[in-house]
């Protein structure tokens, strides 16, 4: 038969379409089953939308006409005011009017007032003070809250403490008087949930239900069915304006819940079939294609004799054609691999030779040079390490295959300055942005080193002239034995590590470089007091800043102990940083300390470290500073700082004397001066008066008994304990540790 083959395959596949065609057309009366399913639910959860809607216009309503009243009726201010002249006709009035809010809407269940000044309780039916008041454990925590306004969660309200069996259930809006500040009063409106409830019941019927619950899950709203029959959820959906979550469904009838099962048994019906198809397919294919299995192994049978093979058609052919395809392929990969593997074989053994974790004897060195076809022969080693200036700067600014191009001229100018002094390198990337090499001189070892750092040098001028980055150079002392060549490399390392002081585009050698070795910064003392002048928000934080660096300029210091200063700077400024708000502790650990720590592993001068530190600390002080100034009390608590500063002399200097003073409770005043300035307001006056005792211990012969009185203390004894406290010694030996150090 002339298209057997078109015939067999055809004939296999028809039942397969015929199977897949049904199911796909049972799947389609099966989805619009599902789309009708969707629309139920897109339909409940605008109807929730549509309740949610009722309910926050209704409680806006509410809060407009508060706020109108606050803002207007003159008899609510002469209430809160606590005018002596207000009459019991007055208050009565105020009660008629909250009296006249819950007839005309539904939702008002009560309102009454609370006046701070007196502690006097006004409702519709009673004007009592707060200890009588039933619902006085909810005035008391409002009273303590910081904000204005407030929409409570579901609670019992009682007007009357008797009043135990039947208390309403209601949420509450909450306005402090007046709007601004707050200061006078409170008022409270009860909306009762139980005419929620019937609002709800009546919008949702017989067949649908709505549960509402607060922003901490209590119940406001539940079903009212009396069978009690489980409801399927339709729709969750949560208030932008009251924060509660109302969640919508129908009850439970067979129909709907068929319709649900039955969506995912159609879904997992499907995909049954599409994996039975799957292998129906695979192995009507299979069973088919055998025959021209069997030739093609036949064919590979025979691929090592390929002239020997028979051609009886283009299929072989092909066939053919792809295996000789194969086999260049496979004898290109092979080369590749051979290649990959000698480079990796070189770099491997360099790095032995640099790290020195195995003895590699001078039989061993001439074989694996020799099978890597390089000289073997020297009198002296050393080593010269090639860093990359601001690495980070320049792989930014360059493509991948641009950097790698730049990577290949450093390494070409090397070799060829090298090849044109007489001198053998071996060069070999170590780190993205170091290429180090290794020189096999014929001269001394002193004479070699001052060949080395010759090379370095003409190589450094070069890269200034030709390429758009610099490079510095450590180059390490010259060695006899193969042994000794960790020893030069890390010479050659450490006298690199000094250029964060002395300079970049430079040759370093590290005879240079140990000048300024073990001169790491010390001094503390220093900055802690950075950190704690930081934290306070004085300006004098600069000039210790650029004190620190003076003496960290003077002094040569390797990247190292840049480092570990840096991670002081971090340390301490993170623990004063922790006695602040919490507001600018946040600030603090989401932005500037990752800046700093970003400028600790990328910066390569002490100078870009001072100037880009004192940048990100500049700008947040900045923010500390606008942050606190718009708190209403900052202007306060400076006013209050800045008397301390200027009578810390005054023996009644003391907590009560600056709240008497400054007209504020001491508790709330304490815990403002903590929050401003991350510090106790007595232990700011203490460490005052003891940082100018201080200077007189050092200025002048005054005795003890005479200072003490001079800084505000009447009695020596209080000064010296508060002096120890401080400082960690008496006031006496600090003049002779002073003393002493001047001599």
């Amino acid at each position: 038969m002339k298209n057997k083959w078109f015939y067999r395959l055809l004939f296999s596949y028809f039942p397969i379409f015929f199977s897949l065609t049904s199911v796909l057309i049972i799947m389609t009366f099966l989805l619009l089953s599902e789309l009708s399913q969707r629309e139920t639910v897109n339909a409940n959860q605008q109807f929730v939308r549509h309740i949610i809607q009722l309910f926050d216009h209704s409680l806006q309503e509410i809060d407009s006409a508060l706020i109108k009243e606050i803002e207007t009726d003159e008899r609510l201010r002469a209430f809160f005011h606590g005018d002596n002249g207000q009459s019991y006709f007055d208050k009565y009035e105020i009660s008629k009017k909250f009296t006249q809010m819950s007839t005309f809407d539904s939702f008002v269940d009560s309102v009454y007032l609370y006046r701070y000044s007196d502690q006097m309780v006004l409702s519709t039916n009673t004007f009592v003070p707060l200890d009588r008041f039933g619902d006085r454990e909810f005035v008391e925590s409002r009273v303590a809250a910081e904000t204005l306004y407030t929409l409570s969660n579901r609670r019992s309200y009682k007007e009357f403490q008797d009043q135990e069996r039947f208390p309403a259930p209601v949420v509450s809006i909450v306005r402090k008087y007046p709007l601004l500040q707050g200061g006078e009063g409170l008022i409270v409106v009860n909306i009762g949930l139980s005419k929620v409830d019937k609002l709800v019941a009546e919008m949702s019927g017989s067949s649908s239900y709505v549960v509402i619950k607060d922003g901490s899950g209590h119940l406001i709203s539940t079903p009212s069915r009396k069978d009690n029959s489980p409801g399927s959820q339709l729709s969750q959906v949560v208030s932008d304006y009251t924060g509660w979550q109302f969640t919508g469904g129908f009850y439970d009838d067979h129909t709907f819940r068929v319709a649900t099962v039955f969506s995912y048994i159609w879904v997992g019906v499907g995909l049954i079939v599409v994996m039975a198809g799957t292998i129906w397919m695979t192995y009507a294919t299979r069973r088919n294609y055998k025959p021209i299995q069997e030739i093609m192994n036949r064919i590979q049978l025979y691929s090592n004799h390929r002239s020997k093979l028979s051609k009886k058609g283009q299929d072989e052919f092909k066939f053919i054609e792809q295996a000789l395809d194969d086999l260049i392929e496979q004898s290109n990969t092979y080369e590749k691999m051979h290649v990959e593997d000698s480079v990796y074989r070189r770099k491997h053994f360099f790095f032995e030779l640099l790290e020195g974790y195995r003895l590699i004897d001078i039989y061993e060195w001439e074989r694996e040079l020799e099978r890597l076809k390089l000289p073997t022969s020297f009198h002296s080693l050393g080593v010269a390490v090639y860093e990359i200036d601001k690495y980070y700067e320049v792989s930014a600014k360059y493509s991948q295959r641009d950097l790698y191009l730049l990577k290949f001229v450093l390494n070409s100018v090397v070799k060829e300055v090298a090849e044109s002094c007489g001198v053998t390198v071996w060069t070999e990337w170590t780190a993205q942005h170091q290429l180090t090499g290794l020189y096999q001189s014929m001269e001394e070892s002193v004479a070699a080193e001052a060949h080395i750092k010759e090379m370095a040098e003409r190589v450094r001028a070069w890269v200034q002239a030709n390429l758009d980055y610099t490079v510095t150079v450590g180059v390490g002392g010259c060695v006899e034995q193969i042994a000794d060549i960790p020893v030069t490399d890390s010479d050659a390392i450490a006298a690199l590590a000094y250029k964060a002081s002395m300079g970049l585009n430079r040759v370093i050698l590290y005879q240079d470089a140990r000048i300024g070795e073990g001169q790491s910064y010390r001094d503390l003392q220093l900055i802690r007091d950075f950190a704690r002048v930081f934290r306070t928000g004085s300006e004098d934080w600069r000039l210790i800043y650029e004190q620190i660096f003076q003496q960290t300029r003077a002094n040569r210091q390797s990247r190292e102990e840049l480092v570990q200063l840096l991670n002081l700077f971090i340390d301490h400024l993170y623990r004063e940083m922790m006695e602040l708000s919490a507001d600018i502790q946040d600030v603090w650990k989401t932005d500037t300390i990752l800046q700093i720590n970003r400028l600790r592993d990328t910066f390569d001068l002490v100078e870009d470290a001072e100037m880009q530190l004192a940048s990100i600390l500049a700008a947040f002080a900045d923010q500390i500073r606008d942050m606190q100034q718009q708190r209403s009390h900052y202007t306060l608590i400076c006013q209050v700082r800045a008397y301390i500063d200027k009578e810390y002399a005054n023996t009644e200097l003391s907590l009560t004397h600056l709240c008497d003073l400054f007209g504020l409770n001491g508790k709330y005043v304490s815990r403002l001066f903590k929050e401003t300035f991350g510090e106790k307001m007595v232990d700011y006056m203490m460490r005052v008066r003891i940082e100018r005792s201080q200077r007189l211990l050092e200025e002048t012969s005054l005795s003890l008994q005479q200072i003490a009185n001079q800084v505000g203390y009447i009695h020596d004894i209080s000064y010296i304990r508060a002096f120890k406290k401080l400082i960690g010694t008496t006031p006496g030996d600090y003049r002779k540790q002073y003393e002493k150090s001047l001599s």
